[in-house]
């Protein structure tokens, strides 16, 4: 009798946890992933604090917040790390010297009112001048969307799962590169073989979304990397 009331106790338990685990967050970093969430935009951001509060805080300095509370929009959320790089970029500034005018046109290519980019939707690079679509920010300035090729997967051709990238095509020297390095410095030759010579910039990719399609109460968020440096800066 005792056994089965143990028996009975871990199976118990172990229906507790798996309920528990059945209500998780849809939020995971590092993967692409995608869910549904019972908040807006600005609250989501500002329920991750130790992700995202240097980016509330630069919302609601720049009067910005007001857009992401809106609906029928897209955020493409930069966090915290992403900043960090866009201050080491300036020679190690601090965030609170910035002016507002720098710091809302940095933040203003993130959001695109009227608007939601899903993943699935997104065209994948698929001729010459590289695919994609473009899509009109807060600002009324153009940003590409774009999705590379599927990676293989154990062998089968492109079976590996789509991402998305953003771009801010201001910074395409002559034709946009596929290839992003956060650690490269502007310019590089990514091709000698043209005249002139093709010139990428990393860091007006925000590299792969790592997690895609979350469905806030009034628009679409997609993550951005941490390697990516805030407001694309290509000078």
């Amino acid at each position: 009798m005792k056994i089965f009331k143990v028996k009975y106790m871990l199976m118990l338990a172990a229906l507790v946890t798996l309920a528990a685990a059945c209500k998780k967050e849809h939020y995971t970093d590092g993967g692409v992933h995608s869910g549904k969430l019972d908040m807006n935009v600005y609250d989501f951001l500002k329920s991750r604090p130790f992700e995202f509060d240097t980016i509330v805080w630069i919302l609601d300095k720049t009067g910005l917040a007001e857009e992401v509370k809106k609906n029928n929009i897209t955020f493409f959320a930069p966090k915290d790390l992403c900043v960090v790089n866009f201050l080491n970029r300036r020679g190690g500034a601090k965030l609170d010297t910035l002016s507002v005018e720098v710091l809302r046109k940095a933040m203003s290519k993130y959001i695109f009112p009227n608007v939601k980019v899903w993943r699935d939707e997104v065209p994948f690079l698929n001729n010459t001048d590289g695919g994609g679509v473009y899509i009109k920010t807060v600002l009324n300035d153009s940003m590409l969307v774009d999705s590379p090729l599927r990676e293989d997967y154990n062998g089968v051709p492109q079976a590996g799962p789509k991402f998305i990238r953003l771009w801010d095509p201001n910074g395409f020297a002559y034709t946009r590169s596929r290839r992003f390095n956060a650690a490269a410095t502007w310019p590089e030759n990514a091709d000698n073989s043209t005249n002139p010579p093709k010139l990428y910039n990393p860091w007006v990719s925000s590299g792969n979304i790592i997690t895609s399609d979350l469905q806030a109460t009034n628009g679409v968020i997609q993550v951005l990397n941490g390697t990516h440096t805030f407001g694309f800066p290509f000078k």
